[in-house]
């Protein structure tokens, strides 16, 4: 089991050489930033199962990249750059998350482009006018931070972050990351990779290897958390942050029905 979550981050690091056509939508990043997976810091959900079997409330597992791009005003806006352009700043964002899909009601206000998505009281659903997705559940994030000093670099692959950054072309920082995943077999095993290179990358992938193999031992303790949204409205910071704020003063019940 482990060497086959090796192999799955190390394909999803070194991107995928074949392309499939995707339907053209109002959603695909191409025709507007901001659209799809956002990872989120861990926010608090309402746990209502007891919690030897919250595990089993999390049906899915997945690895994701996401790419966001650092505004000079320090916002970051997730969406399709893939090549980092001399002089810019990135976050590169890969999550390994054992989750549940839930979603929540918002509703929207402020023009297009700008909009605020505030969650609504199960008591006030017809001012809904829109549904989220979000992804509840635990795993493990690894966060390049990067900027580029010279040339483009391919912000698909960290294997190839890595290799520019020996070669002195991109300078930043690694961050690794449990999200819901504590014990004290746990804290022993995150790393202080401090910049990037290709042996901090490395060692990255065989610390996150160890960490998953524990997830089901008595000893580590889960606590579920909100990773992630599926931003389906588009918009800007103002919309991100509409989700983070709503999700903190109305911590979503999970999972939505205890049985």
């Amino acid at each position: 089991m482990q060497r086959a979550f090796l192999l799955a981050i190390m394909l999803a690091l070194g991107g995928c050489a074949t392309q499939f056509p995707v339907p053209d939508t109002l959603g695909d990043p191409k025709n507007a930033g901001n659209y799809g997976y956002h990872p989120l810091d861990p926010l608090p959900v309402n746990l209502t199962v007891d919690k030897t079997k919250v595990l089993d409330a999390m049906p899915d597992e997945t690895i994701r990249i996401a790419v966001g791009t650092v505004s000079v005003d320090g916002g970051i806006t997730f969406g399709p750059a893939k090549i980092g352009a001399e002089g810019k700043n990135y976050v590169v964002v890969l999550d390994y998350i054992k989750f549940g899909t839930d979603s929540f009601a918002v509703a929207l206000s402020g023009e297009k482009g700008n909009r605020v998505a505030t969650l609504v009281k199960a008591s006030d659903a017809p001012k809904a006018n829109a549904v989220v997705p979000v992804y509840i559940g635990v795993g493990l994030r690894l966060t390049a931070n990067i900027y580029v000093k010279k040339g483009s670099v391919d912000l698909g692959s960290l294997f190839a972050l890595g290799v520019a950054a020996k070669a002195e072309k991109v300078s930043g920082t690694l961050v690794i990351q449990t999200l819901g995943v504590s014990g004290p077999e746990i804290s022993g095993l995150i790393p202080m990779p401090g910049e990037i290179s290709e042996s901090t990358i490395q060692n990255a992938i065989l610390a996150l290897a160890s960490i998953k193999a524990k997830m089901y031992d008595t000893k580590t303790l889960i606590t579920p958390r909100v990773v992630g949204v599926y931003n389906n409205l588009g918009g800007g910071e103002a919309t991100i942050n509409g989700f983070i704020s709503s999700l903190l003063e109305q911590p979503i019940p999970f999972p939505r029905a205890s049985k």
